[in-house]
């Protein structure tokens, strides 16, 4: 694949570094010129000094033939800037990292889906670290105001033999993982021991469920 890299901080260098290992033809743009002249000796790839949202340098990276796209800088406009320079060049895969949860609803009014919050990535990873055993945080919605995670019932938890309709209030049960079936819980089906329960819930109530664990 021909990919096109912005951004040679350390995430766009060792994205560049991982997908040159694996053979794909990359082009890292950097806008610091010490910088890319240090990734252009490091890299074996070709690195181009300049502003990545540029259309000018993009056509100079040839991103009417590329298969990817991903604006890795910290400056959530020029990421929007070179996702829209991507899209007008129909380049059919487009990955940007995020740096505020406000730049969301730039990128996805302009249709792209394939966002990363650098920000939230790294809280969503310390959060799993010192979770209480038994509950997986999954990923966090809706701007961080809910949280999708799972509940490993345990015999001695307060969950085991309740009905959902007896515990599912202020959250909700999207499905029930049991003896290698996935289950679609209804109101009155009863929770067992050892099911791995997914939920869906405000973030302010995730502390209460660990209760019922």
């Amino acid at each position: 694949m021909k990919i096109i890299v912005v951004g040679g901080g350390k995430l766009g260098e060792t994205l560049s570094k991982i997908l040159v290992k694996e053979r794909h033809d990359v082009v890292l743009i950097e806008s610091n010129e010490s910088l890319a002249e240090e990734l252009a000796d490091r890299l074996d790839a070709l690195v181009l000094y300049g502003d990545g949202s540029d259309k000018g340098l993009l056509k100079d990276a040839n991103i009417e033939n590329a298969d990817a796209v991903v604006a890795a800088t910290g400056d959530d406009k020029v990421n929007l800037a070179v996702c829209e320079a991507a899209k007008e060049a129909k380049v059919s895969s487009i990955v940007s990292r995020i740096n505020q949860q406000a730049s969301e609803r730039d990128f996805s009014k302009l249709g792209i889906a394939n966002v990363i919050n650098a920000t939230e990535t790294a809280v969503l990873a310390f959060k799993k670290m010192v979770e209480k055993p038994g509950k997986q945080l999954v990923t966090f919605v809706a701007g961080g105001r809910g949280e999708i995670f799972e509940l490993h019932v345990r015999r001695d938890s307060k969950l085991a033999g309740k009905n959902v309709a007896d515990i599912a209030r202020d959250f909700a049960i999207a499905c029930i993982y049991r003896e290698d079936k996935l289950i679609i819980p209804k109101p009155d089906t009863k929770i067992r021991e050892g099911d791995i329960l997914t939920i869906c819930a405000p973030t302010e109530e995730a502390r209460k469920i660990e209760t019922l664990l």
